[in-house]
Parts: C-alpha cells; structure tokens; sequence
C-alpha cells in the first residue's frame, strides 16, 4: 500500500508539473527536471502504478484523481 500511495502522490505531482509548464509559471528547465525524476520514480513502481491506472479507468476518472483507499478499494472487489 505504501507504494500505491507514493504512486498517486507522484501522479498528482506530474499533473502539477505538466500544468506550471503549460501555462508558463516557474523556470522551465528546473520544471523539466523535476518532471523527468518524477516520470523516474514513477517508472520505479510498475505494478503499484499499473493499478492506480487501472482503478482510474474503472473509475471513469484521471489518474491524478484517485486515491488509495480507491485503489485498494476497487483491488478487493474484483
């Protein structure tokens, strides 16, 4: 669970960042960066990530938007 948390923090990290590059704020580069360690952890946690996808398309939602307890939630039902 621990990774499932990391996961989904990671995730609403990543769409903050995509948003402050889309719209211009902050320093681009550093933003870049701080992106691509992002995709990095991210990537460190394949199954914990592979589930959080999953429960966002079973939940009709985007992935930043679902939480743990979802994840785990929805893991027990099927």
């Amino acid at each position: 669970m621990d990774n499932v948390l990391e996961v989904v923090a990671l995730l609403r990290k990543h769409s903050e960042l995509e948003l402050r590059i889309l719209n211009g704020h902050g320093a681009a580069v550093a933003t870049e960066r701080e992106l691509e360690a992002t995709v990095r952890r991210l990537a460190a946690h394949p199954h914990a990530l592979n589930a959080v996808l999953q429960t966002a398309r079973a939940l009709r939602r985007t992935p930043d938007a679902v939480s743990a307890t979802q994840v785990a939630d929805w893991g027990c039902s099927n």
